[in-house]
């Protein structure tokens, strides 16, 4: 070519479904300003992805670590959870905790996108209160399990609420609950103890009546099965059954014995926080009652036949021998309506006397030294052995017992504190500084509870660094008040990650760390969603309350930059908000209170629900605004 000549190609690779198509995908980028343009249209839209949240703290490499952190749920949601090449785990697809885990953060990061997901996703529940565990190609398909190997997780049951309540927290949609929604049905029934031998495809699967007509129900009502039938599904120990696992897919091995306290305690607090919500319904929309299929009245004991909690074979006698019996193969079709204040009542009276029997039966003591630890067990085994505690000379003790203890709202403050001195002795690990999953139970493998202990101790389920379940406990931390050792757990996770030279991964927060800090599967992970929720709802303290505004902070001083501000910027309300915390005096979180708000430049009232919340109406976010807060 001449001098000062130039030439542009362009080369176009990909795939379409027929010739027809790939020629108009292509003529989309066949000339240079076209590819110019969509290439700038590609920047921008990533660019807004990961600015939907920003947070500036006084640590600037931390902040740019977040900005990957919140890109990695909306990887998730695209490609899966194990679309990259460093994984030996799954063949791609979200499972049934992945999507709501997952949700969490898109109710933040994509507001706009979530109510449709939630309502299709509980067409996965099935009327036992189990559900399908794989995600089908459309919208509201399921498939009972990706391997043709029917399992339930225990923990399932929980997740929808924890992320329905968000979702109602920031938008105020109390309506959602009042949507209707169809059942899951395939051969499994009584939670997979028997199998319909007279199911075929024909039925379908959607549960039907009697009469052959698909019946569907209400989220709310779809939310009370899940919940109710657990409350009853006991073992020996009065505690919920293990199953085939819960969290912690590891623990896969006490499904005839085992009993999960961990999530008995997650159960108890959800229904004390359903309980809640219902009331809150009645206040905000002026419903008293709800419609349901007159089966729950067996689930809903204290309002037709009272069952005694503290006899366990009565429970499980309840639950398999009439409700189950009630309930399958086909619901009757009929509803009733039920007095709310009917209904919290029933869900008051479960959560508290979980709480109960759990704080009476589950208190681990351990003395080393001149020193007593205490905590809350977490499991018991096939033999029905509690799984906690000192077993000759080792200590065993899980972090997943802590968390829920804590994060449910069962452990009182002085239960925290004596959990949060144990969990820093012996699970703190004294070199890499992140927590364990667990301690070494000395065990060459411990098959009366999972393949997770046949597995080296500090690898995957078995000791390993496990961010999900450390940011959850962190989560906790900061929901009971103990914000230095909240932000001492998040510190530990992004100090391993930013180690590049020993976690060996591109910026992010990967699924665990193992006993040489190298992080693993990066992507298939819960970690970042929570993460996420927990920087911007509890650090910065900025999140909806039934669709109201709440500002409540828990900085510690060294979070906020040299001129005493920390800063977050996010959507409510379908609004941009770029919120600074002003703390002129340098001052701890717990010592300080929010003494003025401002809204672009006009002072702005609002009400103090206690000494560091602060409830702004939602009718005072009319556009995009920068509020000021002055902290002292």
């Amino acid at each position: 070519m001449a001098p000062g000549q130039s030439k542009s190609f362009v080369i176009a690779v990909g795939m379409e479904i027929s010739e027809a198509k790939t020629k108009v995908t292509f003529n989309r980028f066949n000339a240079t300003e076209k590819f110019e343009q969509a290439l700038g249209a590609n920047k921008k839209y990533w660019l807004d992805k990961i600015s939907s949240i920003i947070v500036k703290s006084g640590d600037e490499n931390f902040n740019s670590w977040m900005r990957w952190v919140t890109l990695q749920p909306i990887l998730r949601r695209i490609f899966g959870c194990s679309f990259l090449p460093d994984h030996d785990y799954g063949k791609g697809g979200r499972g049934w905790r992945d999507i709501w885990q997952d949700l969490l953060s898109l109710i933040l990061i994509e507001p706009h996108l979530v109510r449709e997901h939630l309502i299709n996703n509980c067409a996965g529940i099935r009327i036992d209160g189990s559900n399908a565990t794989i995600i089908g190609a459309r919208p509201g398909e399921f498939l009972a399990d990706r391997n043709a190997i029917t399992r339930v997780w225990m923990d399932h049951g929980a997740w929808p609420l924890l992320t329905l309540e968000l979702y109602i927290d920031q938008s105020g949609d109390f309506d959602i609950l009042l949507e209707k929604q169809v059942y899951f049905r395939d051969p499994q029934l009584s939670r997979t103890q028997q199998k319909d031998i007279a199911w075929g495809r024909q039925y379908g699967n959607k549960l039907l009546d009697k009469k052959g007509h698909v019946y569907e129900g209400t989220i709310l009502e779809h939310l009370l099965v899940q919940h109710l039938t657990q409350f009853f599904n006991v073992g020996e120990h009065n505690i919920i059954r293990l199953e085939s696992a819960d969290w912690n897919d590891g623990l896969d091995m006490a499904a005839s014995r085992g009993e999960s306290v961990a999530f008995s305690s997650f159960y108890g607090g959800n229904l004390l926080k359903l309980a809640d919500l219902l009331e809150d319904m009645v206040n905000a929309k002026g419903v008293k009652t709800v419609r349901l299929a007159r089966e729950l009245l067996i689930l809903l004991d204290t309002l037709s036949e009272k069952v005694n909690y503290d006899d366990y074979r009565a429970k499980q006698s309840h639950l398999f021998g009439k409700y189950f019996h009630h309930v399958q193969p086909e619901l009757s079709g009929e509803t009733i309506e039920v007095a709310i204040k009917d209904l919290v009542g029933d869900l008051r009276a479960k959560g508290h006397w979980l709480f109960a029997h759990i704080r009476h039966q589950e208190k681990i003591q351990v003395k080393k030294g001149s020193k007593t630890y205490t905590w809350f067990n977490g499991y018991y085994d096939n033999q029905a052995k509690r799984v906690e505690g000192l077993h000759e000379k080792n200590v065993r003790m899980t972090l997943t017992g802590q968390v829920f203890s804590i994060m449910s709202g069962m452990a009182n403050p002085e239960e925290i504190k004596g959990v949060i001195t144990s969990v820093d002795q012996f699970l703190k690990d004294k070199e890499l500084g992140g927590y364990r999953l667990n301690t070494d139970f000395g065990l060459r493998h411990y098959l009366d509870l999972g393949r997770a202990f046949g597995f080296a101790y500090g690898t995957k389920e078995n000791g390993a660094f496990f961010s999900h379940m450390n940011v959850m406990y962190a989560a906790a931390l900061y929901q009971r008040g103990f914000a230095h050792a909240g932000h001492d757990v998040l510190k530990s996770i992004y100090q391993m990650s930013a180690n590049g030279a020993r976690s060996k991964i591109y910026p992010g927060i990967p699924e665990y760390f193992d006993s040489e800090g190298r992080g693993m599967y990066h992507y298939l992970t819960g970690s970042a969603s929570w993460l996420v929720l927990t920087e911007l709802l509890y650090v910065f303290g900025v999140r909806g309350k039934r669709g109201q505004l709440v500002l409540a902070p828990q900085l510690v001083k060294e979070e906020f930059n040299k001129k005493g501000i920390a800063a977050v910027s996010c959507q409510f309300t379908g609004k941009r908000l770029d919120i600074e915390y002003h703390n002129p005096k340098r001052l701890d979180a717990g010592q300080y209170a929010i003494k003025e708000i401002w809204l672009d430049g006009k002072a702005l009232k609002f009400n103090h629900n206690d000494d560091d919340h602060a409830c702004i109406p939602r009718t005072s976010i009319t556009k995009d605004a920068v509020i000021k807060v002055i902290l002292g």
